[in-house]
């Protein structure tokens, strides 16, 4: 078994450089981003709405740099030569701008783990929550949150702010949002740098303030 592995292997490299150095002959833009944290169910979506337009792919470094060889545009490679992390990559057919303006708006709300930062003021609202009266009603309190007991269950006695855009959420605070239902933070696909017309272009490069912008328009 373990000489059929041995075999099998490098058929399985090979085929998956020749694939992906194909997309890189067909699609003129290539963008890599952090796999880091990001969730697979993410990329998943991610991959449905851009279908058509662009490839999101998710391979080894190693595998990328030969695929940049073996399709003709060695210039790729600086893309990911010096990254450390882990990256995925989007090969696309339109602009590294656009590109990274659909991926902003595509960002999904998601319930926070512990130790992230708020995307937005998080509210919860005045409801019945369903929960049973407890030891739950200590954690209410720890988190400001006015309650009432009526029919058995715990209610959110009024609209309550938990947390302002910036601010790290706590375990417990994490918990009790999955508890009522609340997601706090903004999760999508966020490029690191995009290759487009012979330009290495940074994330800080692809952002642009599309009101400021036509504001300095509109001025002139």
């Amino acid at each position: 078994m373990a000489q059929l592995a041995e075999v099998r292997r490098p058929r399985w490299k090979t085929e998956e450089v020749e694939d992906i150095a194909q997309h890189l002959r067909e699609y003129p833009v290539v963008a890599v981003f952090d796999l880091r944290g990001l969730r697979a169910n993410i990329i998943h979506e991610m991959r449905k709405r851009l279908r058509g337009s662009c490839v999101i792919r998710v391979s080894r470094k190693s595998l990328f740099l030969k695929a940049c060889e073996l399709a003709g545009r060695p210039e790729l490679k600086k893309l990911v030569e010096d990254l450390q992390t882990p990256v995925g990559y989007i090969l696309s057919k339109i602009s590294s701008f656009q590109l990274s303006m659909i991926l902003e708006k595509e960002k999904v709300p998601m319930f926070a783990k512990a130790g992230e930062r708020a995307d937005f003021d998080v509210w919860v609202s005045e409801t019945n929550t369903g929960l049973p009266p407890g030891p739950i009603l200590s954690d209410f309190g720890k988190l400001k949150i006015p309650t009432r007991i009526e029919g058995g269950q715990v209610w959110i006695a009024k609209d309550t702010k938990v947390a302002s855009k910036g601010d790290e959420i706590s375990p417990l605070l994490a918990s009790m949002l999955v508890k009522l239902g609340v997601k706090s933070v903004l999760r999508g696909i966020s490029i690191l740098r995009a290759y487009e017309d012979g330009i290495i272009l940074n994330a800080s490069d692809l952002k642009i303030d599309v009101e400021a912008v036509g504001r300095q328009l509109a001025e002139a």
